[in-house]
């Protein structure tokens, strides 16, 4: 597989944000209803797409309905997977825990908050390997116009505190090269938009 690289295309970062899970949640009262439980991984994601689509108000509500989600990197939701772990020992799993558990419950957790309607995809390999796969997949829905929005997030567990989360809003029109290497910044940085 060659090394994406879309800028001579009409593929164009719209947005892009780093966010700690630290910082205050703006996301959590707004489906408590619904959500019981979610990870500190899952709820960074969810700030990071935030901030990415923010600076597009109305249009991103516009585009929610045919915005793509693909999730990267190696890393399932640590706390959840621990007490579903822990929980399997004794011989039960709590019917809240489970689903929040799985490598792809951040990019779930952020469909239902951001009212993301896919295609989505959570990829658990390294983040430059899957960056290199959502790219390609990425441009390809936009291309063809399956899509009006493609976000690519990646949720990075700091071992010690808070998760961190980045995430990239692409979309079609003219603009500088958007490659892997331009995305795996902007996904760790937040810091790639001109």
């Amino acid at each position: 597989m060659s090394s994406p690289s879309v800028g001579h295309a009409s593929i164009v970062l719209r947005g892009s944000a780093c966010v700690s899970g630290a910082r205050p949640n703006p996301y959590a009262a707004r489906v408590k209803g619904t959500v019981r439980y979610a990870d500190p991984m899952s709820w960074s994601l969810v700030m990071a797409i935030g901030e990415a689509i923010a600076p597009l108000g109305d249009d991103f509500q516009a585009w929610a309905t045919r915005c793509s989600l693909i999730q990267v990197g190696p890393a399932g939701p640590p706390e959840a997977m621990a007490q579903v772990a822990s929980d399997a020992l004794r011989g039960f799993a709590s019917p809240v825990r489970f689903p929040s558990a799985t490598p792809s419950a951040p990019a779930g957790l952020a469909c239902i908050v951001h009212g993301i309607r896919g295609p989505t995809l959570a990829l658990t390999l390294p983040v430059e390997e899957a960056v290199t796969l959502a790219l390609h997949l990425s441009s390809d829905w936009l291309s063809r116009g399956v899509v009006e929005g493609a976000l690519i997030a990646a949720p990075l567990p700091s071992g010690v505190g808070a998760p961190t989360a980045g995430c990239v809003l692409l979309a079609r029109g003219e603009g500088p090269a958007v490659d892997v290497a331009r995305v795996t910044r902007a996904l760790r940085e937040g810091t790639a938009l001109p």
